[in-house]
This record gives structure tokens, sequence and C-alpha cells, in this order.
């Protein structure tokens, strides 16, 4: 028969071994989980804190042209009044061009297109004729427009806002218009690129053909960036929120909003890279901040995985050092805390039991009084232990012969056996199947009841004192006892003994040949 080796494994370092790898899985479940929820929020705060600042920047752009097209028609007004003389246009040209609206080049032409005056003079362009492909939208017009994006002859790419002038009869004189250079300082650049941010977010705006009209990258406005859903969608009126990978293969959080005066989309965006990184980095001094809470653990399971294992370790050394008299005393005081551990000691004492009666011949002089047959106090003793430790409740009853010492000096001391020998008898007829019953000593004898209660301790007492009365074991003589009636809950053994005593010297004192109990 094959015979497999002992483990060298004990129970506290299973304890051990099960806490810290619960705590570990837990601890990484715990990180997982809490890792996704963040990285989902993160990634809403972002696009959400996206959406509202594209919002904010197509709100004040709007505002800025409404203001730039509000002063040019200030402007206009003066030039309309003025009958467009050439010394107001000049000098609402210059003014304009200072104001911080940031324009490039203001001029005022007449209905042919030909430039009447413009800042700044040294463009030399007073006398000339506009492009007409550049005017042709503008000349036909007669409301405040803004023009597409387009390449000024040097180069530059610009938008134009202009305003046409009327008589007093509302014939069209010509225009005053006003250029933006898109990569120059000023304007968009001065707007958006004043906006400073550390977390890698940045902002650019496209126009109704999807050209960027302002980057970061200077060198990228002008350049084509059509097809993309974040664009397609802010050209379409749109605002909102998309994750989407960009035109150089970048994963974004983008935030867009719709320019409707000018018919651009501004749109924020930060890479996903960059927005997940602080998570990381919170997710890492989170972990390093668990480590001392962890080795604090480590030590409370340490403490708990003895404690927990000392009344198994201790039980079983005292199987492994096998039955001796003191076995049941050893079992009983192991601190039993938990229903495991409490079981086993119960199963322990009585399968020490049951060797004990297999014993009993052996011991039985030890334990039993020769008089009665009865046990005796050695007996009693293991008798409460043995139901303390299996946490029984048990019902005690003190007995006493009344006038016992008056039986002796009357008939002698055989008729005083007699007597004594007499209730013991009495003792066995009515007891129970397991009921322990002893003599302490002379004429003091005790009565155990396991799993009974006061009332029912109490009938049984009085069953015992009636048949004693009538039990005539003097021939006429009457004899009586007295006794006293406590029950075992679970606390002090002794104070349960000393409570019944208590009861039967109350009993003594109340006449004798009466039963009372602890709670009188």
């Amino acid at each position: 028969m094959h015979i497999r080796r002992p483990s060298r494994i004990n129970l506290r370092q299973l304890i051990l071994l099960l806490a810290v790898f619960s705590a570990a899985v837990m601890l990484a479940g715990g990180m997982a989980g809490a890792y996704q929820v963040q990285r989902q929020q993160l990634m809403a705060n972002t696009l959400e804190a996206n959406e509202a600042f594209a919002t904010k920047l197509a709100r004040t752009t709007s505002d800025m042209l409404l203001r730039a097209q509000a002063n040019l028609a200030y402007s206009a007004d003066l030039l309309a009044r003025s009958g467009m003389a050439p010394a107001v246009a000049q000098a609402e040209t210059e003014r304009l061009r200072h104001q911080e609206l940031g324009f490039n080049a203001v001029a005022v032409t007449n209905v042919l297109g030909v430039v009447q005056a413009a800042s700044p003079m040294g463009l030399g362009l007073r006398g000339r004729k506009v492009d007409p492909d550049r005017w042709r939208n503008l000349a036909n017009e007669r409301l405040p427009a803004i023009s597409p994006p387009f390449v000024t002859v040097l180069g530059n790419l610009a938008i134009t806002l202009s305003h046409p002038l009327f008589d007093g009869e509302e014939r069209l004189l010509g225009h005053l218009a006003a250029t933006v250079y898109l990569q120059a300082e000023g304007g968009l650049q001065r707007l958006i690129g004043e906006q400073y941010f550390r977390d890698g977010t940045y902002v650019y705006v496209v126009d109704a053909r999807g050209r960027l009209l302002y980057h970061p990258q200077v060198e990228r406005i002008g350049s084509d960036v059509a097809n993309n859903p974040v664009i397609d969608a802010v050209l379409k009126g749109r605002s909102g929120q998309m994750r989407q990978v960009n035109s150089r293969g970048v994963d974004m959080l983008a935030g867009y909003a719709y320019v409707a005066a000018a018919d651009w989309g501004i749109v924020v965006q930060r890479p996903v890279e960059l927005a997940l990184r602080e998570l990381s980095d919170l997710m890492m001094r989170v972990l390093w901040l668990t480590i001392w809470p962890a080795l604090v653990l480590l030590v409370l399971l340490w403490l708990l995985s003895r404690w927990i294992s000392r009344p198994l370790g201790e039980l079983s050394q005292i199987v492994q050092d096998g039955y001796e008299d003191s076995t049941a005393r050893r079992i009983t005081v192991v601190n039993c805390w938990y229903l495991e551990a409490q079981r086993l000691r119960r199963a322990l004492l009585a399968g020490y039991g049951r060797v004990r009666i297999q014993m009993g011949e052996l011991h039985s002089a030890a334990h039993t009084d020769p008089l009665t047959r009865l046990g005796n106090r050695r007996g009693l003793d293991i008798a409460l232990k043995t139901l303390e430790a299996q946490a029984r409740p048990f019902a005690v009853v003190a007995l006493d012969i009344d006038f016992f010492k008056r039986v002796n000096d009357q008939y002698g001391h055989d008729m005083g056996d007699r007597v004594i020998v007499g209730l013991a008898d009495l003792m066995r007829v009515q007891a129970r199947q397991g009921d322990g019953l002893f003599r302490q000593g002379g004429e003091e004898f005790l009565w155990v009841l396991p799993q009974i209660d006061l009332a029912e301790a109490m009938r049984v007492a009085e069953r015992l004192r009636a048949a004693m009365e009538n039990a005539r074991l003097l021939g006429d003589a009457v004899i009586t006892l007295s006794a006293g009636v406590a029950v075992w809950d679970g606390g002090d053994v002794e104070s349960t003994l000393k409570a019944a005593d208590q009861a039967l010297y109350r009993a003594k004192q109340g006449g004798r040949n009466r039963v009372e109990s602890s709670e009188a």
C-alpha cells in the first residue's frame, strides 16, 4: 500500500498563503477595475472639456468677427455721410488698422473696385483696381460679408471682411474692406495661440472646404485636412465630441464647435496617450501608497493566522501526546473560540469519555463513592468540566438529609449508612439516563441533570423530596431532605454550585423538608 509522505505545510502557512493570494487577487482586480473606471471617466471628462472649450472659442471667434463687422459698419456710416471724402476715407482706414482687431490691411474701394484709400500706405494700393476674382462675390454683395480664405499677392493666407457703402438714396458707392492674415500675428493667432496648454491639448480651425486656417504648427496652415470625421461633423454645423484617429494616425479625444458667422469649424483635441498618462502615473502612486498598508496587513495576517491555528495545533498536540489523566483538563483549557475548534474539542472530549468508560473499572475506586456507588467529588469535577466543554446546559440539585446527626446519635452509624444508601437508591430510581449522581461526603449529595430548565429541575427535586419523606427507611421514623436547585447556562460552573448551595441553605433556614431555587 502506498503511503503518502506527511505534508510539510501546516495550517498557519496555509492560512497565510490563502490570505496573501486572496489579497493579491483582490488588489489586482480592484486596481484593474479602478483603472478601467477612471480611464473611461478621464476620457469622458477630457472629451467634455474639449467640447466646452471649443464651444467657448467658437463663441469668442464669432464675437471677434461680429465686433470687427460692427467697427466696419461704424466707419462705413462715417464714409457714406462724408460722401467718401478722401481725407475721411484715409483716416478711417488708418484708425481701423491700428485697432486691436487684427486687421493687417484696410481699404476703401469705389463701385468699380478701384481703391480710394488704403492702410498701410506702403502697400501702394491706392488707385489700383482690386482683383475681380477676389471681389466678384463682394462687388455685388449689398450686405456685410466675410470672404472665404484666399492667398494674397504676397503669398499670405487671408480673409476679408467687407461692408457696403451707400449714399442717402441707398445707391451702392463701394466697399470698406479689412484683410486679416491668418498666418501673421494678430487675428486668429492672437485669439487662439494665446491659449496655453500643458497637457498636450491643442486647437485648430478649418474653413468650409476643410483647409486649416489656424494650427499650432504654422507650416500646416492652408493644408487640406478634409475626409476627417470630426471635420465632416463640424462643417455640417454641428458641435460635439468624438474619439478619432487624425490625419497623422494619432488617436485623439476631440471636441468641436461650429462658427456660423464665418462657416468655420474649431476643434480642440488631445492625444489619448497623453490623456491617460496622468492616470498611469496616478495608479502607480496609488500602488506605491498601498505598499505600507499591505505590509501592515501582512503582519496582521501573520498574527491572525497564529490565533486561528493555535486551538487546532494545541488539540492535535494533545492527541499526539496520547490520553492520560490530565487529557480532559488539557482539552477543556484550550481556547476554542470558533465553531470548528469547539466541535473538535467536544469530539475529543466525547472520545475521551468513551475511553474512560472502557477503562472505568481501573478508575472506579478513584471516582466512585464506595458506600453508595455514586460518583464522588472527582467524578463530579470531570462531569462538570465535560458538560462545560460540550456547552450543554444543565441543572444542579444540592441535597442534604435533614437532622442526619440526630439519626446517627439515635440509631447508630450503621442505620445512618442505611439512610444514606436508601437516598442513593431513590436517586437512581428517579434519575434519567445521562444524569450524574454524586455523594460529596457525609449526608451531602449532588444531582446533575443535563438539558433541563429550572422549572423541570424543581419538579424532579420535589419528587425526590416527597419520595424520601414517604420511604420509611427507619421503620415508622420519617426521614426528610432539603434541596437547592440552580441552572448553568454558560457562565462559571463554580458560581452555579454556590448558587445551589445557597438555595439549599435557604431551604434549611426555611424549615427543612423543602426545595428552594437559586432564583427565589
